[in-house]
């Protein structure tokens, strides 16, 4: 009989305990270090990050993953976790936004029980991105043509903000402060590198031979030119206004006549980009 009592006060202090046990609530910790985002982290949009949590509990069988802001997702990832008492997660993955992000971390259990993680994050535009489209317009060129042929006296013609048919396309460059742009003027195009300072790109300088037509006395003189030209922008909004300078010198052969023509000029105007 004392052994049947002992054995049901076992029993029952056993069933005490087990009711007593508590669960084991889950919980999440930002991976930090090299390579990891982290809270109040500045990054550039569209580039690549990488987030890590650390997640410990009891059957854990989920942990997600959200990117939001202003309370629009902009990123969801989850992972299936095999009832795990410990799980490192990351992930990596692009955003293209500007401003502050919202980067949270849930993990759940098996039980429905969870822990969440949350930390803001500032995109940040590139300095180049801003540029990246397509323009067209017209460059005005203005400066003075000199003519000198042999046999006769000097020429000179004054160019004053010549429109010139210009399109421009510039695509992002290898820095965040880089732009390639494919320029073509009067038809002729060429690929150049800028360097983007702000709302300023400046362009390297570019060669190339165009052909200068010149009426002399009703007959259209066809003249190669080598041109040495630079093409900078100023962005105002959707307008980019240009300047820069130009230079070019060629040779004249016609019939009897013989000489140099010689350019030497500036370049404005404005091009727009185009939606």
């Amino acid at each position: 009989m004392k052994k049947s009592i002992l054995f049901l006060a076992c029993c029952i202090g056993l069933m005490f305990f087990a009711s007593c046990k508590k669960d084991v609530q889950p919980t999440i910790t930002v991976v930090a270090g090299s390579g990891y985002v982290g809270p109040n982290a500045a990054v550039y949009s569209g580039d690549p990050i990488t987030v890590g949590f650390d997640v410990t509990g009891e059957n854990l069988i989920q942990v997600m993953l959200t990117a939001e802001q202003n309370g629009a997702s902009l990123f969801t990832h989850s992972e299936t976790i095999d009832n795990a008492a410990a799980y490192s997660y990351t992930k990596t993955f692009t955003i293209d936004a500007i401003g502050v992000v919202t980067i949270r971390g849930t993990v759940t259990d098996a039980k429905g029980n969870t822990a969440i993680k949350s930390f803001d994050v500032n995109f940040n535009e590139k300095p180049n991105a801003k540029f990246v489209g397509h323009y067209e317009g017209d460059i005005l060129v203005s400066g003075n043509v000199n003519i000198t042929v042999n046999n006769m006296e000097p020429m000179d013609q004054v160019m004053d903000n010549e429109p010139v048919p210009t399109t421009l396309d510039i695509v992002a460059g290898d820095g965040i402060d880089e732009v390639t742009a494919s320029i073509t003027i009067n038809g002729q195009t060429n690929t150049v590198k800028g360097t983007v300072n702000g709302n300023r790109v400046l362009f390297k300088a570019i060669d190339d031979t165009f052909v200068f037509h010149y009426d002399y006395q009703g007959f259209d003189i066809a003249i190669p030119l080598k041109m040495t030209y630079t093409v900078n922008g100023t962005l105002n909004g959707d307008q980019l206004n240009i300047d820069g300078t130009c230079k070019g010198n060629g040779t004249i052969n016609m019939f009897i006549y013989n000489g140099t023509f010689e350019l030497d000029g500036t370049i404005g105007g404005s091009l727009n980009k185009m939606q």
